[in-house]
């Protein structure tokens, strides 16, 4: 049975909304839920509740390197436990472009070690996963032609019931 742990705000449309709404029983993790995942006691709760999951959606940016951080926290764990995993790390198509800020540097991080992680955990039984989102549909009109939680959740799904290694996938809205 596939349980998910998600970063992020589940109230928003985000990723953690569109998870939810494909997977009921999906945990969200949030500053607004008290996961405040720069605090060193957050960090060792979360370092016991991921072991109770085998999904883990690594996709809400809290400062930089916590993403990585929590990435490498996960692999840790599950390995320790032998839990047979998937890591998902959520980036931006942002990282793609000569944007200098925090923000996309730490998504090029992120992504440069998820890519590394997936290269060296071929055959360790837990996958790692990036993928590239070109901006997310929340509800603002400006962003009505970005990809829909709900397909960003679809996409997921479809990653997560593979048996292959999937390392990296990228998905775009259209413009009309």
């Amino acid at each position: 049975m596939t349980k998910i742990f998600c970063t992020g705000n589940v109230k928003r449309k985000t990723v953690a909304y569109g998870l939810t709404e494909l997977f009921p029983d999906t945990f969200s993790a949030s500053l607004a839920t008290g996961w405040d995942f720069t605090d060193n006691s957050i960090i060792e709760k979360f370092c016991e509740t991921i072991l109770k999951y085998d999904i883990f959606v690594n996709s809400a940016y809290v400062n930089p390197s916590v993403q990585n951080r929590l990435m490498d926290i996960v692999f840790r764990e599950w390995m320790r436990e032998n839990i047979r995993g998937h890591i998902i790390n959520i980036g931006t198509t942002l990282e793609n472009t000569e944007d200098q800020s925090e923000y996309a540097y730490s998504k090029r991080s992120l992504r440069q070690e998820s890519m590394k992680l997936s290269d060296e955990t071929g055959f360790t039984g837990v996958k790692t996963t990036y993928l590239v989102l070109g901006g997310i549909a929340n509800g603002d009109p400006e962003n009505a032609d970005y990809v829909k939680p709900e397909e960003i959740a679809k996409a997921i799904e479809g990653v997560i019931y593979q048996k292959c290694r999937i390392p990296l996938i990228q998905l775009d809205g259209q413009k009309c």
